[in-house]
């Protein structure tokens, strides 16, 4: 169920629209992002002092901007560290700390609860996780095994994005199809291809 939280509408309203994500892990970057079709640029790495010039020039190119709280440089992944991005205008705050997804909604964010599954003894704790943390979104890493645990999930009151080693449209329509609304990659060649 979608919160209806305004902004959280528009974040997965734009997820629908274009749900190939440029996942951003250098500044190098950013130009080819803000010159594709995408909808919205997540930036998972990044110095934290200059964040809000990168997310000034996101928005300026008509996208939203997500941000991985627990890679910024210089940046903890705490309440204050939330409040910091806040301040720089991001629009969603990824994190793999559920305790922080309350934070993140407080200060008028999208709540993305980032799952790492490793192995399969993780994914029943990680799923209890998610259900305690009151995300707007999960996304599961990596996304490229998203079709294989899909059936081992139940079903989540949230919608789901995969994210990481999707390289080709293929890998990215087999997440789509497993039920994300949404795939982050940092593979240029997807982020023109129309995945609707």
């Amino acid at each position: 169920m979608i919160r209806s939280d305004p902004k959280v509408r528009a974040f997965h309203a734009r997820l629908l629209a274009t749900p190939c994500c440029a996942a951003l892990v250098d500044h190098d970057r950013l130009a080819a992002a803000l010159a594709s079709p995408v909808g919205i640029v997540f930036v998972l790495r990044a110095d934290g002092l200059e964040l809000r010039p990168l997310v000034t020039s996101v928005h300026a190119a008509g996208k939203l901007v997500a941000v991985h709280l627990d890679l910024i440089d210089g940046v903890r992944p705490d309440r204050a560290g939330v409040r910091w991005l806040g301040h720089a205008g991001a629009d969603a705050v990824i994190s793999s700390h559920g305790q922080l997804m309350p934070a993140i909604r407080h200060e008028g964010m999208v709540a993305i609860h980032r799952l790492l599954l490793v192995r399969r003894g993780l994914l029943d704790a990680a799923l209890a996780a998610t259900s305690r943390s009151g995300a707007d979104i999960v996304e599961v890493l990596p996304g490229v095994i998203l079709p294989e645990v899909r059936a081992l999930m139940p079903s989540l009151d949230v919608p789901l994005l995969a994210g990481g080693f999707i390289r080709n449209e293929a890998q990215a329509r087999a997440a789509l199809g497993a039920g994300a609304v949404g795939v982050t990659t940092s593979a240029e060649n997807l982020w023109a291809v129309d995945l609707r």
